[in-house]
């Protein structure tokens, strides 16, 4: 599973919390991205959830080495079939949330990351002006 995070440039603890400005950009920015990564990733569709606070699922983002809960999308790009019950994803976001700071898990090098960057650029060029 694929799941790109569109976070708020401001640390927010819920939607609520969100001046409109920054609900419509968020909403804006989520458009995009889903956009450009369901046809990089040959989509059909998109899953955008947001969970909004801690019982809803929310994580605890650490930023700067402080933990703060932090308003975020994320866009899942999807294909028919792709889960053979279609809310069995949201088990899969669970999941994946709980290995974040797991050990086991491998974390991207910066070469990874700036290699995928540069394949999604040529995505993103026609909302940039570039």
């Amino acid at each position: 599973m694929t799941d790109v995070l569109v976070i708020t440039k401001r640390p927010v603890r819920r939607v609520e919390n969100l001046y409109p400005e920054e609900a419509i950009d968020l909403m804006l920015s989520s458009q995009k991205v889903g956009k450009v990564i369901e046809k990089y990733y040959e989509g059909t569709s998109l899953t955008m959830v947001i969970q909004d606070g801690p019982e809803a699922g929310q994580t605890v983002w650490k930023i700067f080495q402080i933990s703060v809960p932090h308003v975020h999308m994320h866009v899942i790009p999807r294909k028919a079939n792709d889960y053979a019950n279609n809310d069995d994803i949201y088990d899969d976001i669970d999941h994946r949330k709980k290995r974040v700071d797991n050990e086991e898990r491998q974390p991207r090098t910066e070469e990874d990351m700036a290699e995928e960057a540069d394949r999604l650029r040529v995505f993103f060029e026609p909302f940039t002006g570039e």
